[in-house]
């Protein structure tokens, strides 16, 4: 059985095994993943016809847990299975949990009980001894590396595909919501229409049209030395919501990129300004890499380095009230001598 840790990846392999148990909690911050596990079990567990009947939904902290598992105890009505979900589980009581944790000592044979929120603390019961009678699923948000992969599989399950910088591309326009990047998703197949391939040029036109200020067009005023579009792209992008964190990495990504083009570029006998010699992964930016790689020389990018990993620091000494002062100071420095730095 499968314990905390366990993915959406495992809970979709039980269900395709037809491993169904009698109580399932499903927890973790990001919620897209949660709602799609929960869409996958229900679909497995109840046909729609029978839904009317068998399934109760309710929200902890709405309804008692002396409630949730009398609900749990009832047997099904025309059918094999009755399935109850209970939600927010963060907000169950000390005395909610001790009911709760009665009925999953013993669970109904013929109920499934889902318990589902953003958090649970796996310390307590019923979540600690939960694995005795069934499996816990987390579901964490997604690490920025690994968001154009997710991208890649997703457009695959709606029976089409996306390029691979493509899906970079949109990765770097939306940011890491998952529920935000399947909604630019479906703009994209209906853009696209027949065609099966999402290319750079649709993700540009579909959901670039409509975002003025990206990691994107920070990263080109970075590599056109153009300090005062980069900070006023940075302030737009703070006064949106996006923290520190996420300009370290993604900047940290972009000069990343630029060492591997200085590198292979030396290597030779690659001529930067042919596309076909130009790295195929980087292609689509190909003239705005060469402009970037004029402007930072290699000792420049390992400075860039320096002073973001100093900028995390100072970040997590001083707090996040500080932040857009030092995102100011880190690009100021970057870019220290670039065309419109003075």
């Amino acid at each position: 059985m499968a314990k905390g840790g366990a993915t959406y990846k495992d809970l979709t392999a039980a269900i395709k095994k037809k491993n169904f148990l009698p109580v399932y909690l499903l927890h973790g911050e990001e919620d897209f993943l949660l709602d799609m596990a929960l869409t996958d079990l229900l679909d497995a567990l109840l046909p729609a016809d029978l839904r009317s009947l068998n399934l109760d939904v309710v929200g902890c902290g709405e309804v008692d847990g002396r409630e949730s598992a009398a609900r749990a105890s009832s047997l099904p009505m025309m059918g094999d299975r009755r399935v109850v979900v209970a939600k927010n589980v963060e907000r169950l009581t000390q005395r909610d949990l001790e009911l709760v944790s009665r009925y999953v000592d013993t669970p109904s044979e013929t109920t499934t009980l889902v318990l589902a929120g953003k958090k649970a603390d796996l310390r307590r019961k019923p979540f600690s001894t939960l694995h005795a009678r069934g499996a816990a699923f987390e579901f964490s948000p997604l690490q920025d590396a690994k968001i154009p992969s997710w991208i890649s599989e997703r457009m695959s399950s709606h029976g089409a595909a996306i390029d691979e910088d493509a899906a970079q591309l949109l990765s770097g326009y939306v940011g890491s919501s998952l529920r935000e990047i399947e909604s630019e998703l479906e703009k994209l197949l209906i853009y696209v229409g027949d065609r099966k391939t999402v290319t750079v040029g649709d993700v540009a036109d579909v959901v670039g049209f409509s975002r003025e200020f990206t990691i994107f067009q920070l990263q080109e005023s970075i590599g056109r030395g153009d300090v005062r579009n980069a900070l006023k792209i940075l302030d737009h992008m703070l006064d949106d919501g996006q923290a520190l964190p996420y300009f370290i990495a993604m900047l940290t990504g972009y000069f990343a990129t630029l060492w591997r083009l200085h590198h292979l570029l030396q290597k030779g006998p690659r001529d930067p300004a042919n596309q076909a010699d130009f790295p195929k992964a980087w292609n689509w930016k190909r003239e705005e890499y060469m402009a970037a790689l004029r402007l930072y020389p290699a000792s420049k990018i390992e400075r860039a380095f320096k002073l973001m990993a100093e900028t995390a620091f100072s970040s997590r000494q001083t707090g996040s009230a500080d932040d857009r002062d030092l995102l100011h100071a880190m690009l100021v420095q970057v870019m220290e001598n670039s065309p419109s730095a003075s």
